[in-house]
């Protein structure tokens, strides 16, 4: 029998080239793949794969990998026959294994199994707070007859804030936790997973505000807000704004005053906890909202007629995610080159250029037309990739990602096509990677607010953003506060205005605060739409105007407001004057003064 020469070339784990194999025709191939993960997060990664003829003058001699990291050590393989003579070459980016089998499967439905065994030093990366997994997925999976997965992950890392796909089983086994996974579940993805609650980063921003000039100015600035995902604590802001308001959006922005052709220079900072699973505070957006992030504005031409043949077709979010990524090319060039943003329609006409404004303003346009809620997130997003780094060491360039909102859900749901499409496959539709801090949202406007990293004083080389892993520290509880802005006294009768300044002194913003309010001697009108309020700033506060009055007639004595804020109290107490005070005593007064004069008069005459 004439020995044939079989050369397989397959791409697996961390697959970023096209998997082909080789006469498939000749050949039914199984794969079952372990990927075990020890504590100090190097994979122990086990390919067990079989061989089957198809023919009965066909037998494989030889098999070939390239893995595209190199990143691994402690290669070895073996069949049936024992260890098999192996060939390692690696480049800058791959490495490259050849294994010679010892073995000879002659004959139709003869099987050469073998194991190939290596530790991955870069599969498994503790970053901050969180463990990722990393596992691309593999091109052209249907020509492999059977696959499965499995995923070993130490207890000790925590549980999963996320795995993509779902596996089709888990089991406990003993300090590991393993994931299984069929061919059918990685036929759109690769293993995804994040392990642990929450991300924490620690930020520095620098707002330089001028004003040129020769009266005062009002300007605001926009502070990185809390959304669905993230949780914001500022240790300080120098100087404190005048107040804190929240816009439709859900924008923080901070209200200053600038001296006539004054220069102000803004230091917030603080910590950012972004979360895996959404915060259950925050409050849903009004339906006339929604409708508001359907319409057309400057870059989302949303009724174009191609937008809108192309909407018409793509319908859903998933949908339309693929269609930008089988439509646009990551222009890793033009990022160092003057960046002027082309808008959705500019994308499409232009799709080798797009950057990640292209990505999402794209999305953005195309959901909308859908019919379906969409907008702009403008931010810091941390990646590995230095063609993609956020931040460089003089200017900071800032990361832009689309939200929708998933009416069953009902939430804003991220996503971010740019890095699916410049990462080769890694999933950012259905996954959360715990990696994007939010500065911005553009909902009702297109470009503002700006995001920190946009207020440069001119020709500055200064880096206004400073972003790095932090420590998770225990949450402090809110800290709130009340002024009373009302009357010392008040008369029979009478009616004044006053209000109350609800303040909260903390870091962190508070959510449905609830405003009761007890009195004492007193009447009291308090507007029904401000007994509760959504959101607190932090620095921030919320004035409540209100009315008081006083039917006393005849007794004197102290009224008395009590306030409630969640449980907290605070107390006012008012002076009341009765009628008799108000009226009969100056009355009697005046007559006393008046019979005093007559009688000093009279006798005087």
């Amino acid at each position: 029998m004439k020995r044939f020469f079989f050369f397989l070339s397959l791409f697996a784990f961390f697959l970023l080239l096209p998997l082909k194999i080789f006469a498939s025709e000749e050949f039914k191939t199984e794969y079952k793949i372990n990927y075990q993960v020890n504590e100090t997060g190097v994979v122990n990664v086990n390919h067990e794969i079989s061989l089957t003829n198809k023919l009965s003058r066909i037998y494989a001699t030889q098999y070939s990998l390239i893995l595209p990291t190199t990143e691994i050590r402690g290669i070895q393989a073996i069949d049936g026959d024992g260890p098999c003579q192996i060939e390692v070459n690696k480049d800058q980016e791959r490495t490259n294994i050849n294994i010679k089998f010892n073995q000879e499967a002659v004959g139709v439905d003869k099987t050469l199994t073998f194991n190939l065994t290596y530790e991955n030093l870069s599969a498994a990366v503790k970053k901050g707070e969180i463990w990722e997994i990393n596992i691309p997925r593999i091109s052209n999976l249907s020509d492999i007859d059977s696959y499965s997965a499995s995923l070993n992950i130490p207890k000790s890392f925590g549980n999963p804030a996320f795995i993509r796909p779902e596996p089709i089983e888990v089991k406990d086994e003993g300090s590991f936790t393993n994931y299984r996974f069929t061919q059918n579940r990685l036929s759109e993805s690769g293993i995804n997973a994040t392990f642990g609650p929450f991300q924490i980063f620690d930020f520095t921003l620098f707002y330089n505000l001028e004003n040129n000039h020769y009266t005062k100015a009002e300007t605001e600035i926009a502070l990185p807000p809390d959304t669905s995902f993230q949780k914001i604590t500022f240790q300080k802001i120098d100087p404190l704004p005048l107040n804190i308001k929240v816009d439709e959006d859900g924008n923080w922005l901070a209200k200053y005053i600038l001296k006539p052709r004054g220069k102000l220079k803004i230091t917030a900072t603080g910590k950012v906890k972004i979360l895996a699973e959404p915060q259950k505070d925050l409050s849903k957006p009004s339906r006339e909202l929604l409708e508001k992030n359907l319409l057309p504005a400057p870059y989302w031409e949303v009724n174009d007629p191609q937008i809108i043949n192309l909407a018409e077709k793509l319908k859903t979010p998933r949908v339309i995610y693929n269609f930008i990524l089988e439509t646009l090319d990551y222009d890793f060039e033009r990022v160092n080159k003057g960046i002027e943003r082309l808008g959705a329609k500019g994308a499409l006409d232009n799709p080798q250029e797009a950057i990640c404004m292209e990505f999402t303003d794209l999305f953005v346009t195309l959901a909308r037309a859908a019919k379906i809620p969409a907008r702009e997130i403008n931010g810091f997003a941390y990646t590995d990739d230095i063609r993609l780094k956020p931040l460089n060491l003089v200017t900071d360039i800032l990361h832009a990602w689309p939200e929708y909102y998933d009416q069953e859900k009902e939430n804003w749901i991220p996503i971010d096509p740019t890095w699916e499409e410049t990462t080769d496959g890694v999933d950012y539709f259905y996954k959360s990677d715990l990696n994007h801090f939010v500065f911005v949202i553009h909902g009702q406007n297109s470009e503002k607010p700006y995001p920190a990293g946009s207020y440069k004083s001119p020709d500055s080389l200064e880096k206004t953003v400073q972003v790095a892993f932090g420590e998770y520290e225990q949450e402090i509880e809110p800290q709130l506060s009340i002024n009373f802005n009302l009357p010392q006294k008040i008369f029979w009768k009478e009616t004044k205005k006053g209000k109350i300044t609800i303040k909260n002194e903390g870091g962190s913003a508070i959510y449905n605060l609830k405003v009761n309010a007890e009195i004492k001697g007193l009447n009291l009108s308090l507007n029904d739409s401000l007994k509760e309020i959504d959101i607190l700033p932090p620095f921030s506060y919320q004035e409540i105007p209100l009315t008081i009055s006083s039917d006393n007639f005849l007794n004197s004595g102290g009224g008395l407001i009590k306030i409630s804020v969640n449980g907290e109290s605070f107390e006012k107490e008012i002076e009341i004057a009765s009628f008799l005070w108000q009226i009969i005593i100056p009355i009697l007064g005046g007559m006393v003064t008046l019979i005093t004069l007559f009688i000093l008069l009279k006798k005087r005459f």
